[in-house]
This record gives C-alpha cells, structure tokens and sequence, in this order.
C-alpha cells in the first residue's frame, strides 16, 4: 500500500477517535458556572440585545459569535431554548479542527509526524475533557494552532501572504481571549532565539539562507494590522461601535480575577506531567514529554530539523514558564501551551528513520502504548469521573443537585400552576451556574441580601454567606432544604410553607 494512502486512513482513524472522545453524552455533566454566564451572553445575542464586551470580565466575543448560527440551526433563539448540547458543541468544532492543524507541519514533520501529532491531540485527556466544555479555550488553541504555523512561516519565508495568514488568526486569538498576550510573547521570544541562533551559524535555516533582517519588517507589519483590524471588527461588533475597541485594551490594566485559584508554581507540572493515582486510575500525560524528548534527538542528528524544534520548544517553554508565574491558576490556562508539547512530539518519528528495525519496533510500541494510555485517560475523565473533583481535570463542578433540581421544578409548576405566577428569589452573590437551571421561569429577583418582603415569594435560593440572614427571615414561612452549588459550595432551596404542604398532598 502507498505510504499516503496509509497516511490518510491514520487521518480518517485519529478523526473517529478525536470524534469519538468528544461527542459522547454531551449533556450528562453538570452545567459548569463558566459556562453557564458564556450561555447568558450568547442568549443576549440570540434575542437581538446590543452585545457590549465587558473588559472587566468574560473575556473576548468571539465564542459567543461563532456558536450563534449552530444555536440557530438548531432552533434555540431565545435563554430558554438554549441546550447544553448546542453549547458543547461549538467548542468541539474547535477542538476535531484543532487536531487536523498539525498538518500545517508536514513539510518539516513527515506524514506520519504530523499523524503522530494529530493523535495525541485527539487523545490527550487535558484537550479531550476542556473540548467538551462551552468555554473559550477550544476556540483559543484552534487560533493559536493556526497562529503557530504561520508565524513560524512568516519567519523562514517573509511574504505578505504568510504575514496576512499570521495576523487573522493572531487577531482572532486576541477576539477570543485576552491572555492570547502570552503565547505571542512566547513566539516573540522563540522567534528572537532562533533568528539570532541562524544569524550566527549555529543551526541551520532551511530554505531561507538569503533572508536578512531587512526582509521581515514590512510582513511584520502587515501581520500587526490585520492582527488589529480583526481584533477590533469583532470587539466593535463589525465597526458599528468603535468606541469599544478601546475596551479590548483596557482589560489588562481592570480586567478582576475572582477568589480562590491562587496555586504555587508547580501545579501545572504536578497536573500534567507528575503520576497520580486517584480514583483507582494512574493519571498522567508524561509520557508526551518522553517522545518530545526523542524529538529532540532526532533534532541533534537531522539538523533540517532544529528550527522548528527549537521554535516549539521555547515557545512551550515560554508560556509555562509565564503561567507558573501567575498566582492565578486554572488547568484549562494549560490547553494551548501543552498543544504546542504535543504538536512537538510528533518530531519523534523522525528517529525512525536511520534506525534498525529493533529501533523502530520499541518505538513504536512505545508510542502505541502512550497512545492508547492517553485514551484510557480520557474516557475515565470525560465519561466516569466528568463531574468528581477528585479527578486531576475536573475543576470546581457544579453539583448534580442542580441536574435533581433541573427535573423537580417542571413538575412543581405543573402540580401548583400558580408557582409560575409568582417570582422566585435569589439571595446573595456567587449563584453561578444556577441561573441556567431557572432559566425557564420568567420572573426571578436577584437580591445581595434579604428582606422582609421575600416571606411571599414561593421560592427562595441562598447563596451560602446568605444562610444566617435568610434563616431570620424566612424560618416562620418557609422550610428549608440545603442543596449543592459547586464543589464546597452550598446553597438552601426555601420553599413557602403553604406550598410545601399543597405539594406533599399531592404526592402518593
């Protein structure tokens, strides 16, 4: 059989696989709090309210802009039409077009590199688990795969073309996410290091001898503009609000993270790489970090290789070493780094070729065996353990007594047809996701603290620091049941007393 025609049934079985991982029961997990106030801003947009990017929160309009037509192909126009399903998918869309983008490296990688790559892309359980999750980071890693390639083409052929490619899907990062910032100053880096290792003879620079650097400042500047003009369509809402493009800038200087993520320095090297067993389950992905490592010796004895090599490789570099940095730590922050290690390991393969057939039967076992461990992984983390934080990837869930809560409340109003007729009252701050789960019900009071006036209500949630204050208010007109929010966050569901017993009657 022909080497590409074996190529391309190893793209049609990492397709499958990278299809199979990510679409299985999309709405068996919990509505997680990020994606829930992500749906609240897509539903603004579905019922035509004017969309205005906030910089102090919630990052870029991009996830939003490109999961509104698959909500309207599906007929979800409205919140409360909104599924979970339609959600999650937009971001797998991301994530099965994200593991095809190794492709862009064929001509350094091989066939069979590149397949290598698309593969633990398609299997990493890191990229598997946040893939299935309405948050940006899928859209993030698309662009920033994207952005990689060409900025590494920009470099080893400075044409306008390479810089036009480079700086939409660098615009369309910063559209997507602010801390896009980080990875391009991690190529910026990368890029200085390779260009000062070429300009002294120290590696070779495949197919770009002549290229001086005279040759790079009016690419690099057509990849700043449109990089800028992109950015600012979508920030602008296509122009119409230029005044908005100001915005996208100023989120760095009032842009507020919330309570409670500060981590130490190794939590990103403990999460991927340190082996742990949890769950009855060993979990780790460092067995991509032993293939990028051969990588690295292909690179020393295939010098065609060492520009890339060394791009990728700092540029991974670069980015943990500035996350580690901040205090501020969520695994789903590692998605685009760690796509870049994977992205690298695929050079192993390269290894192969000079070697003797005993070489390449334990490597390839080896590889079979990383893959086949990384699925493994992933399937316990996005099937089996999706929604317990005991497992490394999972990260402060909602609790399923919002799932309990979800089925509860169409039955209370069919049971009671007055409930709908009355608001429901939310008490306190920090109620995320639990709008999305009462989004059917169209009079809801959002309250900071309680008042006397809530003993009519028929429904009341308290937020946790709440409980004391609502119990003086409410404990002569409700009754109380406590309820899960998130992972050691609590909540209490009031329900009036007259209600209480009308639906207690009615009950068998």
């Amino acid at each position: 059989m022909h080497l590409r025609t074996i190529a391309c049934l190893a793209w049609l079985l990492i397709i499958i696989l990278a299809g199979a991982l990510r679409l299985n029961d999309l709405g068996e997990r919990p509505v997680h709090a990020d994606e829930a106030t992500g749906a609240r801003i897509l539903a603004e947009r579905l019922e035509g309210g004017d969309y205005q990017f906030d910089p102090k929160h919630f990052h870029g309009p991009l996830l939003g802009l490109l999961t509104e037509p698959l909500a309207r192909l599906r007929g979800e126009s409205t919140w409360p039409e909104l599924s979970i399903e339609t959600l999650r998918l937009s971001p797998i869309i991301a994530g099965m077009l994200m593991v095809l983008t190794p492709l862009l490296w064929r001509r350094q990688f091989g066939d069979f590199g590149a397949c290598l790559s698309g593969a633990l892309l398609a299997s990493s359980p890191l990229m598997v688990y946040y893939n299935r999750m309405f948050i940006h980071e899928s859209w993030l890693v698309l662009f920033g795969m994207l952005g990689l390639a060409f900025a590494f083409r920009l470099f080893t052929q400075p044409n306008y073309k390479n810089a036009l490619l480079c700086g939409i899907s660098v615009g369309c990062m910063f559209a997507t996410k602010e801390t896009f910032i980080i990875t391009v100053s991690a190529w910026a880096l990368a890029l200085a290091a390779c260009y000062a290792l070429t300009h002294f003879r120290r590696i070779d620079r495949p197919g770009a001898e002549a290229h001086s650097i005279q040759s790079y400042p009016k690419p690099a500047c057509l990849a700043l503009l449109s990089a800028v003009l992109v950015a600012a369509f979508f920030y602008s809402n296509g122009f119409r609000f230029p005044e908005r493009i100001l915005d996208a800038y100023r989120t760095y200087l009032v842009y507020e993270t919330t309570l409670g993520h500060d981590k130490p320095a190794s939590y990103y090297l403990s999460l991927l790489l340190w082996p742990k067993h949890l769950l009855g389950q060993w979990w780790s992905e460092g067995s991509i970090l032993l293939l990028v490592g051969l990588a690295c010796v292909a690179a020393v004895r295939i010098r065609s290789t060492q520009l890339a090599i060394i791009f990728l490789g700092l540029s991974a570099l670069a980015q943990f070493a500035i996350y580690s940095s901040i205090a501020y730590k969520t695994p789903w922050l590692m998605l685009l780094p760690w796509a870049h290690v994977c992205l690298m390991a695929g050079f192993c393969v390269k290894v192969l070729q000079p070697s003797n057939r005993v070489t390449q039967g334990l490597l390839g076992v080896g590889i079979l065996a990383a893959l086949l461990f990384q699925t493994q992984q992933s399937l316990l983390a996005s099937q089996r353990w999706a929604n317990d934080a005991r497992a490394p990837y999972v990260y402060v869930p909602s609790s399923r007594d919002l799932q309990t809560l979800e089925s509860w409340l169409p039955q209370l109003t069919e049971s009671l047809p007055e409930f709908s007729e009355q608001p429901i009252v939310v008490i306190g701050r920090g109620y995320w996701p639990l709008p999305w789960y009462l989004r059917s019900f169209d009079q809801i009071g959002y309250w900071d603290e309680p008042d006397a006036s809530m003993t009519v209500a028929p429904l009341v949630f308290s937020m946790e620091a709440s409980g004391l204050a609502t119990d003086l208010v409410l404990s002569g007109s409700h009754t109380a049941f406590p309820r899960g929010l998130r992972t050691n966050v609590s909540m209490t569901l009031y329900m009036r007393n007259d209600l209480w017993a009308q639906w207690i009657d009615q009950k068998p």
